[in-house]
């Protein structure tokens, strides 16, 4: 590591007088928060907030290089408990069930559990974002423009921690997270992050990898984002399923089949966050025959109506003399009755989850197909939600929230429901939390707040899992191209766990099991 000068004077051309501009170039932090909006850095070498002081900051690599040895001493005997679990974390006291040599779904008493292939049950608990190799780790270090955004006390030497660097669709990117790991575990950090993490799972009460960004060498359950075709059809955020050619785009965009055998797959999801709202639906009315979810619309309506245009016209306030113009002619959702609108949702539904369900077990007919991980309040509807939950082996939502009432909502459609992103934050040391109802008061307070969330959802009957998000913190310089700079993660970008808050997930990863035990049956 180098220091600023130093680097304008010994990194490579573009670099260099990239760092040689003034602070504050960048337009994209025109509109930053008082803690940026000054003539000053933001973070130190090892990516830590510059304006305050903390126990255990990081002052040397030397600090980072203690910590992993008295870590891995205090891991050392850790290892997984196969009287009490399973290979997969299944709870062998609770009894063995049919074993399909993948994982399923079941009620069992009237709650809903995963399976392990091995045939025992399960619930998910799952940390999103496993890996260190994810860029939403990493910051923006110029702006898009290629201007410096000179927030860096020290920027990670461009030669010894390359690695850490990236130009690509996310922008210019610098990973501290990344250099702080080669620091603390050696250059090629990856074999001994990985003995530790994996250790560390099993040290907290965690069973899989969830959301986004794996890392496939450390062994344990996980889920798999099924990829979106770049050319899908959108209407707004929403994907238009009525496009003829939307399931073959999923053929050619899939590549699932190596999968196929792979037991510690759960399931995958596809999308994230993107449903259809009414004002998806506002889109779609306005538009014309080119769009063709405007064309099924229209035949919604002739099937609704009878086939009487006329009757059509005086709902809607239009003058086509046929369903076949009422394809090109604008309609204003207005006029559209809301029960129509909640049908047609549904139906839009019912045709994007059969695709989908269809494409994925084309490839791939052994593994779960667990829905769009969408926020129930935003970007969808409840129309959306469960419309094709019959496509569906599980909903999935995200909810950074510390109220269950979304669950208890959508636990009467007979599906079992999965939370595969929420957390809580603590706004201290630079970082910021998403809204209040995620603010916690400490670090310790996390953790409670984890406990009361967590055994919530698990007093549902419909309740199989959830997955943290995340296993790091977002940088303080903010993640690429977002406000976000969330204390979300189980460990800071310097490697350090947060012990007082992982103490009390621990506790309540270990005795789940026992809490979903007691939720009312249906």
């Amino acid at each position: 590591m180098i220091s600023r000068r130093t680097l304008i004077r010994t990194a490579p051309a573009a670099l260099a007088g990239a760092l040689a501009l003034p602070r504050f170039a960048s337009p994209a932090y025109a509109e930053a928060p008082a803690q940026l909006a000054g003539d000053t850095w933001l973070v130190d070498r090892y990516g830590q907030y510059l304006h305050q002081d903390w126990p255990g900051k990081v002052v040397s690599d030397e600090q980072l290089r203690s910590e992993y040895a008295e870590e891995a001493a205090r891991l050392a005997d850790v290892a997984p408990d196969r009287i009490r679990y399973d290979r997969y974390g299944g709870l062998k006291e609770l009894g063995r069930h049919k074993a399909t040599g993948y994982f399923r779904l079941e009620q069992v008493d009237g709650r809903w559990w995963f399976v392990t292939p091995d045939g025992h049950l399960f619930i998910l608990k799952a940390v999103d974002a496993f890996s260190p190799e994810e860029w939403g780790y990493g910051t923006w270090w110029k702006s898009p423009d290629g201007t410096l955004i000179d927030l860096f006390e020290e920027l990670p030497d461009p030669v010894e921690f390359a690695s850490c660097y990236t130009e690509d669709d996310k922008g210019h990117v610098v990973s501290f997270l990344r250099a702080n790991l080669a620091r603390k575990y050696g250059d090629d950090y990856r074999p001994k992050w990985r003995e530790t993490v994996a250790k560390r799972m099993i040290d907290w009460g965690f069973n899989a990898q969830g959301k986004w960004t794996l890392d496939t060498e450390v062994v344990m359950p996980y889920l798999a984002q099924a990829p979106t075709p770049t050319d899908v059809i959108r209407v707004l955020w929403g994907i238009d399923p009525f496009d003829p050619d939307f399931s073959r785009k999923l053929d050619r965009t899939f590549d699932l089949r190596a999968n196929r055998k792979d037991p510690w797959l759960v399931g995958y999801f596809f999308e994230n966050e993107r449903g259809w709202s009414r004002d998806v639906v506002a889109e779609v009315v306005k538009r014309d025959s080119t769009l063709a979810a405007k064309t099924a619309f229209v035949r919604y309506l002739a099937d609704t109506y009878g086939d009487d245009v006329d009757r059509v016209n005086v709902i809607l306030g239009t003058d086509a003399k046929s369903f076949h113009a009422l394809r090109d002619t604008p309609i204003n959702i207005a006029r559209v009755p809301a029960a129509d609108i909640t049908a047609f949702i549904t139906l839009a539904s019912k045709t994007y989850f059969r695709k989908v369900r269809k494409a994925i077990h084309r490839q791939d007919p052994h593994h779960l197909f667990l829905g769009g991980s969408l926020v129930p309040t935003w970007r969808t509807s409840p129309e959306w939600n469960v419309g094709g939950r019959e496509y569906l082996d599980a909903i999935s939502f995200d909810w950074y929230s510390t109220s269950v009432d979304y669950l208890r909502q959508y636990e009467g459609y007979g599906k079992p429901i999965l939370t595969l992103e929420f957390s809580f934050m603590f706004p201290e040391r630079g970082m910021t939390a998403a809204n209040a109802a995620t603010t916690a008061a400490s670090q310790q307070d996390r953790g409670e707040k984890y406990r009361a969330f967590v055994e919530a959802q698990a007093g549902s009957r419909a309740f199989v899992g959830f997955a943290w998000f995340s296993a790091y913190d977002q940088a303080v310089t903010r993640k690429p191209g977002a406000t976000e700079a969330f204390n979300v993660g189980l460990t800071n970008q310097q490697d350090q766990p947060y012990y007082n808050m992982l103490d009390i997930m621990r506790e309540v990863n270990r005795g789940i099991e026992a809490v979903h035990l007691q939720a009312p049956p249906a």
